[in-house]
């Protein structure tokens, strides 16, 4: 994780974050913690149809890129989720300080639920690893 700018510490600040969000979070088949730029630093996948951490890393960052863009030209503010629905999942883009938390689930009944861990898993990450 040198190459990341993090070290030991800083993985170990992290560490319980993605402790919270696996205990508290329901019926999720991915969580993955990347950098801005799609790197990984944590990733799990239960997901069947063989979701690896480079593509969802990769749509976490361009989906991410692409929303700061428009929210920013739109409204002036920062970004602070994306959350895509289909009709029987969901892939959830959180910003977390320099980092970013995206989930997926297929029961869209634990989305709002999922969406508040996310939330404040994110403000804690957020609070130690500020954006640049």
């Amino acid at each position: 994780m040198a190459e990341l700018g993090l070290g030991p510490d800083d993985i170990a600040k992290l560490e319980p974050e993605i402790a919270y969000i696996t205990s508290n979070a329901d019926d999720i088949t991915v969580l993955g913690l990347f950098t801005d730029a799609g790197y990984q630093i944590a990733f799990a996948s239960l997901y069947e149809g063989g979701l690896d951490s480079a593509s969802v890393g990769g749509v976490a960052s361009a989906l991410t890129l692409t929303a700061k863009m428009a929210i920013q030209a739109m409204f002036n503010e920062n970004l602070s989720e994306t959350i895509i629905r289909a009709g029987n999942g969901y892939f959830i883009v959180t910003q977390a300080g320099r980092f970013i938390l995206s989930i997926a689930g297929v029961v869209v009944e634990k989305l709002m639920k999922n969406v508040k861990v996310l939330r404040i898993a994110a403000q804690r990450i957020a609070a130690q690893f500020p954006a640049y």
